[in-house]
């Protein structure tokens, strides 16, 4: 029966598409469950938000670099060592948890050693799609909806639905189903992605090539980096502000399942609400929108934490990262050549996430050296700064 699945014509993006989806779940679960546990293992938001921003910090890095890497080892390597590392590093974690014995560092190290080449996997299969896609007999535009399709509704509902079950489970069963998933997506691209054949030995140039290429795109840089600023708020908010709101006031991680959840319903409200718009918005009102939306929602969990404003702040973030998607949609469909597609790829994605890194750590040593109450204050006044000067920075180049 395997052999006959993995004849079939479609089996390669099938697989390719079941392994994201396996990924997506485990990605959902860790980004939920490790800073958690973090701050069970500290009892300090600053731990949290280091955590989250040496990650951070790897994937951008290993995004930049991810071409190169994917060109040096060949995709099919590239994207099993990376899924082979997650598998194990997760089932050590999880062990180690169950056994009472994981202490800070590790935790540190392991997700450390598991982000490493995520960056590199993630670029090597997303820029291989069209292959993939022709191998399976498939259009590029079929592929590509196809794709889009899957892993926007997984990235919109995995968080919420993961919150939910880390509550039910607990945290150390839950740390179980992340070291499933790693093996389940490992299992499923061993048994489909094909073997590419390696091409001559990148050089670094080839990177600086593909800078210049992304920087005469048709795309805005300063929409993307003004859209990233926003991004990264908006991932700072679900990833670590309200954890670690709810870590401080001791109630329960499904009160963040309420929160995603309401952010994926918003989120997916604004894709409809612009997609149905006869006429594209302007980048300067774009980017005020979404800093303004996340402003709000922030001053929201200032007034209280309750499953009320959990929903409500959930809400008007959702609303505020869907502004966003038509700059994201332009800085990932860059066009390029054959040949550059991994390398731009790598920048578009790492244009993205930026300013992640750093909202996440500036954020923790706000919490840590002030309050909560006070950080919410602070990030109130600079989100309502950010849409002014942005929106005034946009609109300048607009009008020449």
């Amino acid at each position: 029966m395997l052999q006959r699945l993995q004849r079939n014509a479609r089996w390669p993006f099938v697989g390719l598409q079941l392994s994201n989806v396996a990924l997506n779940f485990s990605h959902a679960f860790s980004t939920v469950l490790y800073p958690w546990i973090m701050y069970d293992l500290t009892g300090s938001v600053v731990f949290m938000a280091l955590m989250v921003f040496i990650n951070g910090i790897v994937l951008l890095v290993g995004m930049v670099f991810g071409g190169y890497v994917a060109e040096l080892l060949g995709v099919r390597y590239t994207a099993l060592i990376s899924a082979k590392v997650g598998a194990l590093t997760s089932l050590l974690i999880a062990a180690l948890y169950t056994a009472d014995s994981l202490s800070p560092g590790i935790l540190i190290l392991f997700g450390l050693l598991s982000t490493m080449l995520d960056g590199p996997a993630t670029v090597a299969t997303e820029a291989k799609v069209p292959e993939i896609a022709r191998l399976s007999g498939l259009s590029l535009t079929d592929a590509n909806s196809i794709d889009d399709t899957i892993d926007g509704f997984v990235l919109l509902t995995a968080s919420a639905a993961s919150a939910f079950i880390v509550a039910t489970m607990g945290s150390k069963d839950a740390a179980w189903w992340i070291a499933i998933c790693n093996f389940a997506a490992m299992t499923l691209l061993s048994l489909s992605l094909p073997k590419f054949r390696l091409r001559p030995a990148p050089r670094f140039q080839d990177i600086i090539v593909a800078v210049r290429q992304f920087r005469g795109s048709a795309v805005s840089l300063p929409l993307a980096l003004c859209a990233s600023a926003a991004l990264g708020f908006f991932m700072t908010l679900q990833i670590f502000l309200v954890p670690a709101a709810l870590r401080l006031q001791g109630v329960s991680v499904a009160w963040l399942g309420i929160f995603l959840a309401a952010s994926a319903t918003g989120t997916i409200m604004m894709n409809l609400y612009l997609a149905s718009r006869p006429s594209a918005l302007l980048p300067s009102s774009i980017v005020a929108r979404a800093f303004l939306g996340l402003a709000l929602a922030t001053g929201l969990m200032w007034v209280e934490v309750s499953p009320l404003t959990m929903m409500l702040a959930g809400l008007v973030a959702g609303l505020a990262n869907g502004w966003l998607s038509p700059a994201f949609v332009a800085v990932l469909q860059v066009k390029t050549s054959r040949g550059s597609r991994p390398y731009v790829m790598g920048l578009s994605c790492s244009v993205i996430l930026l300013f992640l890194p750093l909202e996440y750590m500036l954020t923790g040593a706000s919490i840590g050296l002030t309050s909560f109450r006070t950080t919410c204050t602070l990030l109130v006044f600079l989100l309502s700064l950010a849409a002014a000067v942005s929106s005034a920075w946009l609109e300048a180049i607009e009008n020449d």
